[in-house]
């Protein structure tokens, strides 16, 4: 195979889960009394981990009142998307052709840890991944490269021998910052959308493309 490392973001990656965030944090904007739409969520909350949102919400809160709200907005996710939930079309096959090649696999994302155990555990997904960096282990989220030069990191390679796979258009300015290959997944951005950020595409891990990385 061409790379040596494939790193997967988790939400509209591994698992097709935007609607069930976006339903959440509807929610948790009425509660709190904070404008919020479909355009604003998919321009400015894809990518960005618990601490960026809620101190952009809030202001600059303490640690405290981040887990605070992270929380309880991540209870509602859990429990919206609790009996929807399964892998993105393609994915554990894929994952199953990965292992086979003997390549290295990781998980970079900006969600909390609690997602990420609720999705790899409740999807038994989690030996497919050699490494898992989460938001808890970065300073600073998407479009910052860290999660990526982290990724590639603890996998052992440099970032130009990793290909990424993100759906949101911070995560491919991460991905592309930190000198990885990136691959576009059109689950919260249409098409069209991804075209000015990256040149390939992907709706699933059907597609042909995935196997000539």
């Amino acid at each position: 195979m061409k790379h040596k490392g494939f790193i997967f973001d988790m939400d509209g990656v591994v698992v097709d889960n935007h609607s069930f965030h976006f339903k959440a944090w509807m929610e948790f904007s009425k509660k709190y009394n904070f404008p919020l739409n479909s355009e604003i969520y998919r321009d400015t909350y894809n990518g960005k981990t618990n601490a960026d949102l809620f101190r952009m919400i809030f202001g600059n809160i303490s640690d405290t009142e981040v887990k605070r709200y992270g929380d309880e907005k991540e209870s509602w996710y859990q429990t919206l998307y609790q009996k929807e939930m399964k892998p993105h079309t393609g994915l554990v096959e894929y994952l199953d052709y990965l292992k086979e090649q003997g390549v290295k696999i990781a998980l970079g994302t900006s969600a909390p840890p609690m997602n990420v155990d609720f999705t790899l555990d409740n999807l038994s997904l989690r030996h497919y991944f050699d490494v898992i960096i989460d938001g808890s282990k970065v300073e600073k989220g998407k479009p910052d490269p860290q999660v990526y030069e982290l990724c590639a990191k603890e996998l052992g390679l440099p970032p130009k021998e990793c290909v990424v796979f993100e759906d949101s258009l911070a995560g491919l300015e991460s991905g592309k910052a930190a000198g990885c290959s990136i691959i576009g997944v059109a689950t919260s951005h249409t098409e069209s959308e991804l075209q000015s950020h990256v040149t390939q595409i992907i709706h699933n891990f059907t597609d042909p493309l995935v196997f000539s990385l």
